[in-house]
């Protein structure tokens, strides 16, 4: 169970934050919080960017996912509307998604062979869901830009080449509705990979067909 925060901490916290000097801050977002209560969701986007442009300071909204999802245990981030079809519930003591269930996870999700309960692919789902968010702060003069996806993990060397399709195919949407900054995250590969997993690395093999 998840205490309550204390009233008024929104505000406070950005109080706080001015008074420390700070011009800018991540804020996570879940995908998974906005499926279970959408206008809660919204509501605290409000709160955020309505305290930020109080005190002037920059937001960049990160689309963020740990472990997958809640629905794995432990974590959070991707909803299960994505999940419940080709996972069952994690109830490994430790209380951490296996290996194989996150392997399986993130082969689907590159693959595009994970659907909401809807039948709808997955990236076209978590595109509508950043461009809803997109769309309500996009104005806002607290923001800075967004982060596409926090964290994303590969348990295949084959797969950096999808990392990129994925980005590819967000960005290109997105692009036409704001022209706030993009963030990109690094992509995590598994250690026995062997895979290039720093970021600095990352960029220098990148390149364009």
């Amino acid at each position: 169970m998840t205490p309550k925060p204390p009233n008024g901490y929104i505000t406070d916290s950005f109080k706080i934050f001015k008074e420390a000097g700070i011009q800018c801050i991540r804020f996570p977002l879940y995908w998974e919080t906005y499926e279970k209560n959408p206008e809660a969701f919204n509501q605290e986007l409000d709160n955020i960017s309505s305290a930020a442009g109080k005190y002037d300071i920059l937001c960049i909204y990160d689309n963020h996912q740990w472990e997958c999802s809640s629905y794995s245990d432990e974590g959070i981030g991707f909803p299960n509307s994505l999940l419940i079809g080709s996972f069952e519930p994690h109830s490994d003591p430790s209380g951490r998604p296996s290996r194989q269930d996150l392997k399986k996870f993130w082969n689907g999700w590159w693959d595009r062979k994970l659907e909401t309960i809807r039948g709808k692919d997955g990236w076209d789902a978590q595109l509508e869901f950043l461009e809803g968010v997109i769309k309500r702060l996009k104005d806002k003069n607290s923001t800075l830009g967004f982060e596409i996806l926090n964290e994303p993990q590969v348990f295949r060397q084959v797969d950096f080449r999808k990392v990129g399709n994925y980005h590819d195919h967000i960005i290109k949407n997105i692009s036409a509705i704001t022209d706030k900054t993009l963030f990109f995250c690094f992509t995590s590969s598994s250690s026995p990979l062997g895979a290039i997993n720093f970021p600095w690395e990352q960029a220098k093999g990148a390149g364009k067909d």
